[in-house]
C-alpha cells in the first residue's frame, strides 16, 4: 500500500469520526445507577455513590426519599422501559414542612454524588425532572460543579423552569417521563472531582388541595462528544506519518 493510499485511508477515517458521530458508541454515564435501579424505596439507601440526606420535619415522615412507581421516569405505564411498579427515583415531598399550618420545621433535601474527569473538555449532565402544581419550596435545583480552577458551577433551578404538572411514572400524570434537563460544564481538566448535586430547600405546606411533589431520576454525566474518540485517532495519524519517515 503506497503513502498516499495510506494517508487517504486515514483522512477518511477522520471524517467519519467527525461527520457521523451516530455511528460510533456514545460516551459512558460517569455516574453510578443514575436511575437508582439499586435505592431502596420509601427510605434514604442508595445502595451505591449517591448520597440523598433529609429531614423529617414531623420527626417520622421524611422530606425526600427514594420511591418507586410514580416516582421513576422509566415506568412503562407511560411508555418507559420499565414495568409498571418497578424503578425508582427521587421524591421530594414538600407538603412534609410546616405541614397543615402546625409550625413545623419546614422540609430540606440533599442528594449528591461525586466522580473523577477521566479528561480535559467539557462535561454534560442529564436528567428528568417532574413537578407538581403546588410544590413550593424556597430553593429546587440541580448543579454540576468541579473542584477545578477555572470551571464554574451550572445549575438549573426547577422552580422556575418550564414543567408541566404531574409526577413521572403515574399513569393519570400530565408529564410522563418527565421533562429532560441537559447542562453543561466548561473547561474541565483530567482528575478534576465532579459533583452532581440536587437540593430542595424549605419545603412546604402549599395547604392547597392537588399535587405538591418535585421528582427526578434519569441523571448521566458524559464527557462532551469526541473528547475521548478523537485524539486516539490523531496519535493513530501522527503514529502512521512518524512510521513512513523512518
Amino acid at each position: 500500500m503506497t503513502y498516499l493510499n495510506v494517508r487517504l485511508g486515514l483522512l477518511g477515517l477522520v471524517a467519519s469520526a467527525t461527520m457521523s458521530p451516530t455511528t460510533l458508541a456514545g460516551p459512558a454515564n460517569l455516574l453510578d445507577d443514575g436511575n437508582f435501579s439499586m435505592a431502596t424505596s420509601g427510605g434514604l439507601s442508595s445502595n451505591s455513590a449517591w448520597s440523598l440526606t433529609a429531614n423529617t420535619p414531623d420527626g417520622f415522615n421524611l422530606g425526600a426519599q427514594f420511591q418507586t412507581g410514580f416516582a421513576n421516569a422509566q415506568n412503562t405505564g407511560v411508555g418507559g422501559t420499565e414495568p409498571p411498579g418497578t424503578g425508582t427515583g427521587i421524591w421530594f415531598r414538600s407538603f412534609e414542612g410546616n405541614q397543615g399550618g402546625s409550625g413545623e420545621p419546614l422540609a430540606q433535601a440533599s442528594l449528591t454524588q461525586s466522580v473523577m474527569a477521566p479528561a480535559n473538555g467539557d462535561y454534560t449532565l442529564m436528567f428528568a425532572a417532574g413537578r407538581e402544581t403546588n410544590f413550593i419550596a424556597g430553593q429546587w435545583f440541580v448543579s454540576l460543579s468541579s473542584n477545578g480552577i477555572g470551571s464554574p458551577s451550572v445549575l438549573v433551578d426547577l422552580l422556575t423552569a418550564a414543567i408541566p404538572d404531574g409526577n413521572l411514572g403515574g399513569a393519570a400524570s400530565g408529564n410522563p417521563g418527565g421533562t429532560l434537563f441537559s447542562i453543561t460544564l466548561p473547561g474541565v481538566s483530567v482528575g478534576d472531582t465532579l459533583t452532581v448535586t440536587a437540593v430542595m430547600v424549605n419545603g412546604q405546606d402549599s395547604q392547597i388541595p392537588g399535587g405538591q411533589s418535585g421528582f427526578l431520576d434519569s441523571f448521566a454525566l458524559v464527557p462532551a462528544p469526541g473528547a475521548l474518540a478523537l485524539p486516539s485517532v490523531a496519535f493513530l495519524v501522527a503514529g502512521c506519518r512518524g512510521r513512513r519517515r523512518r
